[in-house]
């Protein structure tokens, strides 16, 4: 019966037709984290999985320069977005962010960080890069 669909009538044993065993397709490799950044203004979210560094900025084509995730295309010069404006990582277990001594500035859920320091990312939080806002969804948690 390969790559026919069985129809199921209401006297089948469900227990029967079930796979017995589930399977691994993990591999021994760890789950990324599945990240969403929704752009506030523009009510546009990208989702991406993160298993390194995630750079945050706009192009500058010029000079070939790309960013992970390019803000260009949303305004972001007009914004006051850097071309590597700030940076999301792996630090342990945790997802963080991180200026990268922007000339506008990065904040947090209102809050101005530090250049070069991380500060934990929690799903709901909302960092605001020069004048855009980008609110945070952590939509897979590898160590749940």
């Amino acid at each position: 019966m390969s790559g026919e669909t069985r129809r199921l009538g209401q006297d089948d044993d469900l227990a029967a037709v079930a796979e017995p065993e589930i399977r691994s397709i993990d591999l021994g490799m760890p789950r990324p984290w599945r990240i969403a950044l929704r752009l506030v203004e523009h009510q546009v979210q990208m989702i991406f999985d993160l298993s390194g560094v995630m750079v945050i900025g706009r192009a500058h084509r010029e000079s070939g320069y790309y960013p992970d995730i390019d803000l260009g295309a949303f305004g972001g010069s007009d914004r006051g977005v850097s071309r590597e404006h700030c940076f999301i990582k792996l630090e342990d277990d945790r997802v963080v962010i991180m200026d990268n001594a922007s000339a506008n500035g990065t904040k947090l859920n209102g809050e101005r960080l530090k250049a070069k320091q991380s500060y934990p990312l929690r799903h709901g939080d909302e960092i605001q890069l020069g004048l855009f806002t980008i609110q945070v969804e952590l939509l897979t948690n590898p160590f749940l």
